[in-house]
């Protein structure tokens, strides 16, 4: 369900409705999340969610499972998370944001 909730996430922000920042915000204050979905993605690793919808869209062959482009071309580009500093957001040594 979250790599579910990511990849919708990543479509609204592919529409141009809001900017990541914006969408994280949202989903703290209205639904009371610790994270939101793009620093969830991030601590998890782009390529771990990835790998997770490639692998539930092959299983089921639905749409709502193929992988956003924005989340193929960071992970392309090393763009990991924290586990590389930086992701949707930017990270230090530590893991916390910057």
């Amino acid at each position: 369900l979250i790599c579910l909730f990511i990849n919708e996430a990543l479509h609204v922000l592919e529409e141009g409705v809001a900017s990541a920042e914006d969408i994280d915000s949202a989903m703290r204050i209205g639904y009371s999340f610790q994270h939101g979905p793009f620093e969830m993605a991030d601590r998890f690793g782009l390529d771990a969610v990835l790998a997770a919808l490639e692998r539930m869209f092959r299983e089921y062959g639905e749409l709502k499972y193929r992988p956003s482009i924005v989340l193929k071309k960071m992970v392309r580009a090393g763009q990991l998370g924290v586990k590389t500093g930086e992701g949707f957001f930017r990270y230090d040594e530590d893991g916390d944001r910057i």
